[in-house]
């Protein structure tokens, strides 16, 4: 904006053309409150506008003069090559993006490729590996050493434990204890559990007992009734069972059996309070889920012992 604008935009807001900032501040914020008025006349609206057009145009004129006095000083240090330093920076200015892109393409290209390797690498390493006997999540307050194996080293045992098992598939799922006040990590292991449960299928779930009240009411669990009344009914006590109401018929039903006294389960590399298993409905491998728990109530102390 040339001189005789700029003079005709401080004429036009009633100011001088030396007036400070502040002064032009005040003076918008005045604008800004009458334009809010509900009783404006159309010429009081036009002239509210056309001041606050020339405040703005008052506002970049500063801040050009502004941005060339620091591009001034910015380039003085190169001297005579100042010329050329600026050129330089404008190309990188005005290409930023492309470079940037270019950039974010190449770096994409090479993770994408050895993203692509490692998932043929983990597929080639899963071929090799035996058929899963069970598939496990064990959704609670459990900790595994991961400096020691973790998860991997879980599953391990625990196949080593079951006869004829040659695999079992365990998705570690952490949840804080039920009643201390929750960080806003425990709220995010809340809901990426929530997420895997109503997206996986599982054989068996394997939880603690506020787990299992939580799970226990979302009617992914098996009654185990037939079971408890048959097959286990040996190597079960009252405190064996884990029981809860059926919405479909409001009757209590057996849904999980306790192992936690169990030699096995004190045998494992875990971290825990107790453990209950519980058969998924759609359980794909249900004879298996039900060799394991047999297994891990052969090896609960009796009361004798």
């Amino acid at each position: 904006m040339d001189n005789d604008n700029l003079k005709q935009a401080y004429e036009v807001l009633g100011l001088p053309e030396n007036a400070s900032r502040e002064e032009l501040e005040r003076e918008f914020d005045i604008l800004l409150r009458r334009s809010r008025s509900r009783n404006l006349d159309p010429g009081e609206a036009e002239e509210i506008e056309r001041k606050i057009q020339a405040y703005k145009q008052i506002v970049e004129t500063e801040e050009q003069r502004k941005l060339a006095e620091l591009t001034r000083r910015r380039y003085e240090k190169w001297g005579k090559f100042a010329g050329t330093a600026e050129k330089v920076d404008d190309f990188f200015r005005l290409y930023r993006n492309y470079v940037i892109i270019g950039i974010i393409a190449i770096a994409a290209i090479i993770w994408g490729t050895n993203a692509y390797l490692n998932h043929l690498e983990e597929q080639r390493r899963l071929a090799a590996l035996p058929p899963i006997d069970l598939s496990i999540i064990m959704a609670g307050n459990y900790m595994t050493d991961d400096q020691n194996g973790g998860v991997d080293a879980l599953e391990q045992a625990m196949t080593a434990q079951i006869p004829g098992f040659q695999r079992v598939e365990i998705e570690m799922l952490y949840l804080p204890m039920q009643g201390e006040a929750l960080t806003t990590a425990d709220i995010a292991y809340q809901q990426k559990a929530m997420a895997v449960i109503a997206s996986t299928s599982p054989d068996i779930y394997i939880t603690d007992e506020p787990t299992f009240e939580w799970l226990s009411n979302g009617g992914a669990f098996l009654s185990l009734d037939d079971l408890v009344n048959g097959e286990l009914k040996d190597f079960l006590t009252e405190d064996s069972l884990v029981k809860d109401v059926s919405d479909e018929d409001n009757t209590e039903h057996v849904y999980g059996i306790k192992v936690t006294n169990s030699r096995l389960v004190k045998d494992l590399p875990l971290g825990y309070t107790d453990l209950i298993i519980s058969l998924r409905v759609d359980a794909k491998n249900k004879d298996k889920a039900i060799t394991m728990i047999k297994t891990y109530l052969e090896n609960v102390p009796k009361a004798a012992e």
